[in-house]
């Protein structure tokens, strides 16, 4: 599977974003062929069950919940999920993850880091480039 994902142009970028293993990066590249399907990373969050969906029409916009695991891709969502979890464990996390795991309760914390790491990768998909770590400054 690895020998097959290495002809994706984005499997090295997705390979260098931390949590993300071979086959993480292998299923991201089936997923993201053609990032252009989605408008934004929020659209691929949703898809995948990690952020919720909005509908509308007429200029009024409804924002559902987060969708069940039948309305949504529950197996590409575990897979985040658990991209999380490694993101968690880590010794050198980000200020953003240690201040997400010390305000909110575990698992809502986890679905927050997915949702932010899907968003990335379709950022870095759509865009071409390998991952950056931003810095965030405080005043």
């Amino acid at each position: 599977m690895e020998q097959l994902a290495r002809g994706c142009k984005n499997y090295e970028n997705f390979l260098k974003t931390p949590g993300v293993g071979p086959f993480t990066a292998a299923m991201l590249c089936v997923l993201l062929c053609d990032p252009s399907i989605f408008a934004n990373g929020r659209q691929f969050a949703a898809y995948i069950g990690l952020a919720p969906r909005s509908r509308g029409s007429g200029g009024k916009n409804y924002v559902t919940g987060i969708p069940s695991k039948f309305n949504c891709d529950s197996e590409s969502r575990a897979v985040l999920v658990e991209c999380a979890q490694a993101i968690a464990r880590c010794k050198n996390k980000s200020l953003w993850v240690e201040e997400i795991l010390r305000r909110k309760p575990k698992k809502v914390a986890l679905i927050a880091i997915a949702n932010k790491l899907a968003r990335q990768v379709w950022a870095m998909a759509n865009k071409g480039e390998s991952f950056k770590q931003m810095v965030v400054l405080t005043a």
